[in-house]
């Protein structure tokens, strides 16, 4: 350890002498160098001077020149500022022109916007009003809808009845809503009567001028549902209902007493040949014997 920390100080030691000796070379050197440059040719400063003033002269051409550059540099600038300041200027008040315009477009179509709204408006409300109404209109339609079902139904079950009307039975003669027949043999008015109620009929009770025309046009003497038993002068048909207006013969009812009997029953005549076809009733005595003119209604069958 102890060799090699002194062979250590003994390299320092050259290593400082080669210093030394390198830096006294470089101090030859620039002593050199200096007595170079202070060494004058004879006549120098003139020279000097002449070129000192040259370059003066040519510093302040050069400044000028750039003086004037610099100028038509600034000019143009300011003409191209200019412009473009004009230019922008132009565009700002297109800009503002446009934005007018489009302002005076913006109130319009506000304005528009706002009738279209309450238009929009009213339309709505009137097609709440028409939707209300066909509200109403379609349920008063369904009513109407389900009477008309309900009136069908019941006009397809009376026409099944009626389809279903008992035709009049064999031997007898239908007129309107009735069905008549004479008895085949003479009888007392009261056996006619009983004979027809056997049948399920009654003597015939005449209700209208049709229906006199009709037994009228038998061409036969037949008893009538009609007479004054209970109350003389008082005609009752055998329904019990009063005579309102009957079609008697002249002169009748005229109750001829016969054997000490009234004309209390009622018959009609065949009145062949005569022109008064429809006044032909004549009382007369109830045991005389006449054929019966039966009728019954014709009825629905209920099945």
């Amino acid at each position: 350890m102890e060799v090699r920390e002194k062979d250590a100080d003994s390299e320092s030691i050259y290593m400082n002498v080669e210093d030394a000796e390198e830096t006294s070379n470089q101090s030859e050197i620039y002593e050199n160098i200096y007595l170079n440059r202070t060494t004058e040719i004879p006549g120098s400063t003139g020279a000097c001077e002449r070129r000192k003033v040259n370059c003066s002269n040519m510093a302040s051409v050069g400044l000028g020149f750039l003086c004037v550059l610099l100028l038509a540099v600034i000019v143009l600038l300011c003409i191209k500022h200019n412009k473009e300041m004009q230019q922008i200027q132009s565009g700002n008040d297109n800009m503002t022109i446009e934005r007018d315009r489009l302002q005076s477009s913006y109130n319009i179509v506000t304005s528009e916007r706002n009738r279209l709204q309450s238009s929009y408006n009213i339309v709505t409300s009137e097609r709440n009003r028409l939707q209300s109404s066909y509200n109403i209109v379609t349920s008063e339609r369904n009513r109407l809808q389900n009477s008309y079902n309900a009136l069908k139904y019941e006009k397809d079950a009376i026409q099944k009845k009626l389809t279903e009307i008992d035709s009049c039975p064999s031997g007898w003669t239908r007129f309107l809503s009735s069905c008549y027949r004479v008895s085949p043999f003479k009888n007392t008015w009261e056996e006619s009567r009983h004979e027809c109620r056997r049948t399920g009929a009654d003597l015939v009770i005449i209700n209208s001028r049709e229906e006199q025309q009709f037994v009228s046009g038998l061409g036969l003497n037949v008893w009538i549902g009609l007479t004054d038993r209970e109350q003389e002068g008082e005609w009752k048909w055998v329904d019990n209902t009063p005579l309102e207006s009957g079609y008697w013969k002249n002169n009748e009812p005229n109750n001829i007493v016969y054997l000490y009997a009234d004309e209390d029953c009622a018959e009609v005549i065949s009145n062949i040949g005569s022109s008064s076809v429809i006044s032909n009733w004549n009382d007369i005595h109830c045991n005389r014997y006449s054929n019966g003119l039966c009728e019954k209604k014709i009825r629905c069958s209920t099945q």
